[in-house]
C-alpha cells in the first residue's frame, strides 16, 4: 500500500485495499477486525473513519478488502491527508493492534460548472 490514493472532493468513491507483509505475500484477513481513519497530516482528530461493520469482507482472506467512501466522507479540504489501516487479528487481546499499515491519500478540489 505504498502509492498514493488520490479522491475527488464529495465523489463517492469504493475504495479497496490490498494489505500485504515485508515480503509483499497477500495478509488473510479472515476474522479480522479492522478500522480505517483519515486525518490531515497535522491534525489530531479524523476528518473521517469507518469501523469494521462498512468493510466488505469477501475477498479478506487474499488480503483484499473494500469500503465505501461516501460523498460526506471525502468532502474534505483539498490536499494531502494520511490514513492508518488498523487490523485486529483473531485471538489478540481487545484493544491491541497486530498490524497497522499508514496510507498516503489526496482529496483534489472538485471541480464545478
Amino acid at each position: 500500500m505504498a502509492e498514493i490514493i488520490t479522491l475527488k472532493q464529495g465523489e463517492a468513491k469504493l475504495l479497496t485495499l490490498t494489505v500485504t507483509d515485508e515480503n509483499g505475500a497477500a495478509v488473510n484477513l479472515s476474522g479480522c477486525t479492522l478500522f480505517l481513519g483519515v486525518k490531515s497530516p497535522k491534525g489530531e482528530d479524523y476528518a473521517f473513519s469507518k469501523d469494521h461493520s462498512a468493510f466488505d469482507l469477501d475477498h479478506a482472506d487474499q488480503g483484499i478488502i473494500s469500503v465505501f467512501l461516501g460523498d460526506t466522507d471525502t468532502n474534505q479540504t483539498p490536499g494531502p491527508y494520511v490514513g492508518e489501516l488498523k487490523v485486529i487479528f483473531p485471538g489478540a487481546a481487545p484493544n491491541t493492534v497486530e498490524k497497522s499499515s499508514d496510507l498516503a491519500l489526496t482529496i483534489e478540489r472538485a471541480v464545478t460548472a
